[in-house]
This record gives structure tokens, sequence and C-alpha cells, in this order.
């Protein structure tokens, strides 16, 4: 098991200027409460908030005087990891009670990318090694920021699987916020990734792959593009943004999560999700 320490990060993503710049214009508001991000959105004439990986704990005063002024009628916080049980017995005392629905992964995978390429790839389990030289194989133009056929792309992988994804115009606002801590790759127009690069962590953000991506194996490809352009960027890190819970069980990401593991790395654990409501008037 590789060492926690190799993988820890100072602050995480929802914590970055750029994830509020981002939120802002996707329709969020975002506020300071004592060095961190709250997101705010309106909802009739009251506000709902979240607040997301951060550390415990939050002085009550800063926090309550927000709730105050914006009329928010109901918070959700999900700290970051490593938080005491003391710190998490204190935000109950706050009135915030564990809820079953968090809004982020309570678990997700981190993999230490500072080693060199062949280090790296050795570092992977059998199978993804397997799969990764079989897509390496494949004769498959990667593209570096083709941004409309990535969503193209991502659009109709998830309409084979009936999911939602975000409209174009949040993958815009994405770029925007970011900039070039921002990229895409995509192969061909069958496979494709977006990773953002803060802080020295790449986050595994977006990803899609049409079904004959995956018998190429090109997904593995994906994310083995996105960490070597992540390190050219300076990435010591790679988050793969939530892997399978059996706290808050999800049975559509067991699928996910085998692959995701299969490039090694730590589990990393959240507290999960806390939730206030409030008379906001």
């Amino acid at each position: 098991m590789e060492n926690s320490e190799a993988v820890k990060i100072e602050t995480d993503l929802r914590q970055t200027p750029e994830y509020g710049r981002f939120l802002e214009r996707v329709g969020w508001k975002t506020v300071q409460v004592a060095g961190r991000q709250m997101f705010l959105r309106k909802l009739g004439p009251v506000k709902i908030a979240k607040m997301q990986r951060v550390d415990l704990p939050i002085p009550v005063a800063d926090m309550e005087r927000i709730f105050r002024q914006e009329k928010i009628i109901m918070c959700k916080l999900e700290p970051r990891e490593g938080q005491s049980e003391e710190k998490l017995k204190e935000l109950k005392k706050l009135g915030f009670a564990q809820d079953k629905w968090p809004l982020l992964g309570a678990k997700t995978l981190r993999v230490n990318i500072r080693p060199a390429a062949e280090a790296l790839m050795s570092s992977f389990k059998k199978d993804a090694r397997y799969c990764l030289k079989k897509a390496l194989a494949a004769a498959v133009d990667i593209k570096l920021n083709d941004w409309g056929v990535f969503y193209d792309t991502w659009k109709k992988a998830a309409k084979n699987k009936d999911l939602w994804i975000p409209p174009k115009k949040d993958v815009q606002a994405l770029q925007e916020a970011f900039g070039e801590k921002c990229f895409c790759l995509t192969a061909g127009k069958m496979a494709g990734v977006v990773v953002i690069v803060v802080m020295q962590t790449a986050y595994y953000y977006y990803s899609a792959a049409l079904p004959e991506a995956k018998k190429l194996q090109l997904p593995y490809r994906m994310v083995w593009e996105g960490m070597r352009e992540a390190k050219n960027r300076g990435a010591l890190v790679w988050d793969f943004e939530g892997i399978y819970d059996k706290r808050w069980p999800t049975k559509g990401w067991k699928g996910f999560t085998h692959f995701k593991k299969s490039f090694g790395g730590v589990e990393i654990e959240f507290p999960g999700s806390f939730i206030k409501w409030r008379w906001p008037f």
C-alpha cells in the first residue's frame, strides 16, 4: 500500500478561487466564511447553501452571520478528510445532522504520479497494465483541448446509458474559470477526459467512452495520457474524484470503481455529508 503522505493535498478543488468563479458562472453565489468558501443558490425568497471539503471547526459567529444575512434555509456541509471525532461532534452541536445523500463522493482514490513513466506504469495492477498495453497499440489520434469533440462524445456516451450531463455552457464556464489549469483529451471521437490541475493535484473531472472505445480499452489510455499531461503541468497527485463507498452505496459506482482501483493508489475517506435546516426569517 502506498504511503498516504505521498497523496496528501493542501487544499481541495472546491476551496480554490477558480472553483468559486466556476460556480458563479453557473448560477451560484460565493461568499467567504472564515477563509472557507460557501456557495449559495437562490430559491424564491430564501437561499440554500453548501460548503464542501472544508476544515473544521468553522467559527460559529461567522457562519450564523452569513445565515442571517443571506436568509439561508438549508446548508449542506461536507468536511474534508482527517477531521477528528471531537470536531464532528461539535458540528452536530451546532445543529448539523449527518444525512444520507452526499453531494460529492464520500470516498476517493489518489495516485502518486511523481515517479517516472516506467515506474508509474509498473505501479498499476496487472489488469490495468494489460489493458493499457492494448490501448497504446490502437491506431487512435489523441488530441489536446478539442472541447467540441469531447462534449459530443460525452453526450453520445451519456445517451447510451440514459445519464444526465451538464449543458455545454457549463463546460464552457469551467474552461473560462480555470483557464490553462483545465484541459481535455480525446481519442478520436470515441473517448475523452477532462482534467483540472490546481495546487499540484490533478482531478479526473469528466470522462466519456463509447462502446467501441471500451473494446479498445481506451478509457485506460485516457487516464494514462491525462496523468502524463497533468505531470507536465506540475501535478504530483492524481485524484479520481470518487469511488464506491459501502456507507452510502450507489450500485452504479461499482463498475468504474473497479476500473479506477486498477491504477493502484490510496483510498481516502471523508466524513460524509451534514445538513442543517433553519428558519430564515
